[in-house]
């Protein structure tokens, strides 16, 4: 299965700079002279020769990486090397993700594809993690594949399932913070857990950290506390989802950051406790972009014409996608009340917050496809394909 003859007789070399492609060409074919003239060894310097063709060649590192690599790497036979590249293949890894493993683990090479990296690749694929995510995670952490299966991968998944209750959430994990498997949870977490557990947080709250942000628990545990204490002096209830999105908060934002959003929404026409009252029951609008606070909050003061202070009564509208869900569906809503299929437009922030929020299929079956008939043309109007007044004059 694994054994590989030569089977890059075509050089597949990303970009189109011409020396590129030439280096690359010289690189391969100086490895298949090379081999074919020696029993894939010889001296040191030949070796490193070799080496350094068969990088270059086979697994498209640059140049000056595949000499660094070959400090620590040697192929005498290209046998194992061709085994463990058709492997990664099959698994699913693209060609410049081969480049960035074997650049960051040259010693991969070296494996042994079906005794050592199959089966931990195979145990990857059968808790439910995409090959696609395996592999850019894999290229990127490839610590994780030098960690036995038997004594590090199984018990930290196992450790995992146990918090977040189900496979799905582990795969989660794994993509979210692939370091997770790498670190060794068992030892890195129990004290941050214990100490969540004595600030007050229940079980739930601490699965939906692990779920959603678990590199905040591979924190030192004194980083961890600091952000624990800002969020209890900021007034935030540690048996809330509130307080673990707070945490989430300031794990991913510096103060700074956290200063100049305030700022932002004081422009805006927020007061300062307005604006501390929006961050307690809605943590996740400090992670908002500037462009995106200012577009959504323009959008609803100038074309709903509404004030400032009512949107801080729902700012979860300021975290909708503008184009694709509130326009459009504004633009819908307007389009039943002209055509008299509407009493009126839902005027007050709350209306319109339920309006946006509002599963897909539902908006669409309830606000589209149910006046078809009447307006063959909402769908277009919907996807932007069609202004309103177009709309409006079409008949």
């Amino acid at each position: 299965m694994f054994a590989i003859i030569c089977r890059r007789g075509v050089i597949r070399v990303p970009g189109k700079d011409s020396i590129s492609v030439a280096l690359r060409f010289l690189a391969h074919f100086s490895w298949v002279n090379s081999y074919s003239t020696s029993d894939g060894g010889g001296g040191d310097a030949g070796g490193q020769s070799l080496t350094i063709s068969y990088l270059v060649g086979a697994c498209g590192l640059p140049e000056k990486a595949a000499v660094s690599a070959s400090k620590i790497l040697c192929i005498k036979s290209r046998e194992n090397p061709d085994a463990v590249l058709e492997l990664l293949k099959d698994y699913g890894f693209t060609d410049s993700q081969i480049s960035r493993i074997v650049s960051r683990w040259p010693r991969v090479l070296q494996c042994s594809p079906d005794k050592t990296l199959m089966p931990k690749l195979e145990f990857f694929r059968s808790i439910g993690v995409p090959d696609c995510i395996a592999a850019q995670r894999l290229s990127v952490f490839p610590r994780i594949l030098q960690r036995s299966l038997r004594n590090h991968l199984i018990p930290s998944y196992n450790y995992l399932k146990r918090w977040v209750r189900s496979e799905e959430r582990v795969a989660l994990v794994f993509k979210r913070a692939p370091l997770a498997f790498s670190s060794g949870w068992p030892k890195a977490i129990p004290s941050n857990v214990a100490m969540l557990r004595e600030r007050g947080m229940p079980e739930s709250c601490i699965v939906s950290l692990v779920g959603w942000k678990p590199n905040m628990l591979l924190l030192r545990r004194d980083k961890l506390c600091g952000f624990v204490d800002r969020a209890a002096e900021m007034g935030f209830d540690a048996s809330t989802m509130a307080f673990v999105s707070a945490l989430q908060v300031f794990y991913s934002m510096p103060e700074r950051a956290l200063q100049r959003k305030m700022e932002i929404y004081r422009s805006c026409g927020w007061s300062e406790d307005a604006a501390t009252s929006v961050f307690l029951r809605f943590p996740a609008c400090m992670a908002l972009s500037e462009t995106k606070i200012r577009a959504n909050m323009d959008f609803l003061v100038k074309e709903l014409g509404f004030k400032p202070v009512e949107v801080a009564r729902c700012p979860s509208l300021l975290s909708y996608n503008l184009e694709r869900r509130m326009m459009g569906r504004w633009m819908v809503v307007r389009a039943l009340v002209a055509r008299g299929l509407l009493k009126k437009e839902p005027i007050a922030a709350t209306a319109i917050s339920t309006l946006f929020k509002m599963a897909e299929d539902k908006f669409v079956k309830s606000y589209i496809v149910d006046h078809q008939q009447e307006i063959p043309q909402l769908l277009d109007l919907y996807r932007g394909n069609l202004s309103l007044s177009q709309l409006l004059t079409s008949d």
